[in-house]
């Protein structure tokens, strides 16, 4: 079908870790000569700006469309538009509200969706619609029924997290005994997932969003998880593309900079910083947009960061509703000396950070992380071994498989949900994983660059992702021409 051009509206749902990545699948769309539209939200939208900037000067067919976001509909404050901003709370009960609220808020946006596609149509019909949707966007399966285009699911999560959840969201654990044994990797446990009742529903929309997609692009590549890809694909009798890893279209300086957002820490500074270290020396620390950590414990992080005695960049974000003064850390971080004592090896950055513009620089050598699919991928694709801290979620997954499957990491043995614990993880803990990964981890370090190598032959032309993103496209465009 060469030659053939698609509308691909891409809906990916308001997160960080959700946007990212579909930012970075619209732009290798929009180099295979595609129409690409991304719908966000005015606020989503102004943390994109640089990105929005810098994808108009390049001349890809890659258009911004922002929608009203219903926050005042549902009881949100302003601006509240990305999992990340909404308001914070120690009170998991009233932290739960929120979020529910903020689903309701993005099941809204159907209506306005709807109508800029049909208008779409309308001005352009000789170009047909194929929409990408997030997993978290069942509600888009109404609005491709009705007006009649292929639907196709997108996953920020690997096969291997996938495969676990969906055994212990059907309660089957008979069958994951069967698929572990069946796979060699090491036994799942329950607790990996987010304990919230309330979205059980939410799990089942999801499920029959996917059972009725047109097939599903998943941010991984075939020589990552091949076993894993494959076992998906029959659990799910759907076509699975791995398309990933979809940060690797960011090959400029510029575009690793801006990515996601702008960091309050100047570019050159944190070039210029991890210039002057030693190749594979400096620990990266950072567990997210998304975790709010305890004021204890960012005392904690800092006292086994320096203690560990290697150049360390730590990414600062915490509650400022924890029950000390919010103004605690700023004041500790003064009054205690850390930044002047380890100046010559730190650099502290408060809010975000050009995640993978440190990642891909030689001087990292560690990266101490959330294990969110999105960094860890991103810590596979730059050869960065990793120390691992899952908080929530698919994180306890993809933690495993980090250090169990890949063996590409050790973890610090935190078992439960950070929003749930009654407990810190102590100086000392992360003191010993910091010297273990650095001083001990040359085969987890060779591992990581083997699997990098992997990626990136992957996502050129020719590779398996490459490939597998030509016979989406011929996939969509065929069932568009016979619908």
């Amino acid at each position: 079908m060469d030659g053939d051009v698609g509308h691909f509206v891409l809906v990916p749902f308001p997160a960080q870790g959700h946007i990212i990545p579909m930012v970075d699948f619209g732009r290798v769309l929009a180099g295979r000569g595609m129409q690409v539209s991304l719908i966000t939200t005015p606020f989503n939208l102004s943390r994109l700006q640089s990105t929005v900037d810098r994808i108009g000067k390049s001349g890809l067919s890659l258009d911004f469309i922002s929608l009203k976001f219903p926050g005042k509909e549902v009881g949100l404050p302003k601006d509240c538009e990305s999992v990340d901003v909404l308001p914070p709370s120690s009170d998991f009960e009233r932290k739960t509200d929120f979020i529910v609220r903020f689903f309701k808020g993005v099941a809204m946006l159907a209506e306005p969706l709807e109508a800029y596609i049909r208008q779409n149509q309308q001005k352009n019909p000789n170009i047909p619609t194929i929409m990408i949707t997030d997993f978290f966007n069942p509600w888009t399966r109404k609005i491709s029924e009705k007006i009649g285009f292929p639907r196709f699911v997108f996953y920020s999560v690997c096969c291997y997290t996938l495969i676990s959840d969906r055994i212990f969201s059907r309660g089957d654990l008979s069958g994951a005994d069967d698929a572990i044994s069946d796979l060699e990797v090491p036994r799942l446990t329950e607790n990996m997932f987010f304990p919230l009742p309330e979205f059980e529903y939410m799990r089942s929309e999801v499920m029959d969003s996917d059972e009725s997609a047109d097939g599903i692009l998943v941010n991984t590549f075939y020589e990552l998880e091949p076993m894993f890809i494959e076992r998906y694909r029959k659990m799910t009798g759907k076509k699975i593309w791995p398309v990933g890893p979809v940060s690797l279209c960011n090959k400029e300086i510029e575009d690793k900079a801006v990515r996601g957002s702008r960091s309050l820490v100047d570019d050159d500074k944190i070039l210029d910083f991890l210039d002057s270290m030693a190749p594979k020396s400096v620990v990266y620390f950072s567990l997210g947009s998304m975790t709010m950590i305890s004021v204890i414990q960012l005392k904690e992080i800092g006292k086994g960061l320096e203690a560990a005695g290697h150049p360390f960049i730590w990414v600062i974000r915490y509650d400022p509703d924890d029950p000390d003064d919010p103004d605690e850390v700023e004041e500790w971080l003064r009054e205690d000396g850390l930044e002047e004592r380890t100046k010559m090896r730190s650099l502290i950055i408060k809010g975000w950070a050009p995640q993978i513009l440190i990642l891909s620089h030689p001087s990292t050598g560690a990266f101490f992380t959330h294990c969110g699919w999105n960094s860890s991928l991103e810590g596979i694709s730059f050869g960065v071994p990793m120390i691992t801290w899952p908080c929530f979620a698919d994180q306890f997954a993809n933690g495993r498989f980090i250090t169990e499957v890949a063996k590409i990491g050790v973890g610090i043995g935190v078992t439960e949900i950070i929003f749930l614990q009654n407990y810190t993880v102590e100086c000392e803990t992360i003191k010993k994983a910091v010297e273990r990964m650095i001083d001990d981890g040359e085969e987890m370090r060779k591992r990581a660059l083997d699997l990098s190598e992997a990626a990136k032959i992957a996502f050129d032309v020719g590779g398996s992702s490459h490939t597998n993103t030509s016979l989406f496209l011929q996939k969509s465009l065929t069932r568009v021409a016979d619908s």
